[in-house]
């Protein structure tokens, strides 16, 4: 069992990064909607890497769409990035990665904030190689 870590880094101006380790379940999950709540507080766009949790839960998704249900009703966003394989099935199994809200890297995910604040449309591929639109990565 992979002992739970949050990490926090500001990325640039109204922007940061949180990066979650190791199991992500009930036992921890106030801690990240802690986390979750105040970077909502203090930043316009949240990224959330996964690309070191090994194990995401029902209560850690909840945390997620929670912050990300916050964030968008004061016109803000968050989107998660580079999920390991075990946490990409469980948010293709809920649906999540089809709305324009996972990435496959931080560099996309971060592409996309800044094209979400511009007004711009985000051309990043999600984790499961559709585009923000819906439509597969390699424009099929």
């Amino acid at each position: 069992m992979q002992r739970f870590k949050v990490r926090e880094s500001d990325l640039e101006s109204g922007a940061r990064d949180i990066q979650v380790e190791g199991e992500l379940d009930l036992a921890v999950a106030g801690q990240l909607d802690e986390v979750l709540a105040k970077a909502s507080e203090q930043c316009q766009r949240v990224l959330v890497g996964f690309e070191r949790c090994a194990f995401i839960d029902s209560s850690g998704i909840a945390v997620i769409l929670r912050a990300h249900s916050r964030m968008q009703e004061e016109g803000n966003r968050l989107v998660v990035y580079g999920p390991t394989d075990q946490v990409l099935r469980v948010l293709s199994m809920t649906g999540l990665t089809s709305n324009g809200l996972v990435f496959d890297s931080s560099e996309q995910a971060l592409a996309a904030l800044r094209s979400s604040v511009d007004g711009s449309s985000a051309d990043g591929a999600s984790a499961d190689g559709a585009s923000a639109d819906g439509a597969s990565a390699d424009g099929r």
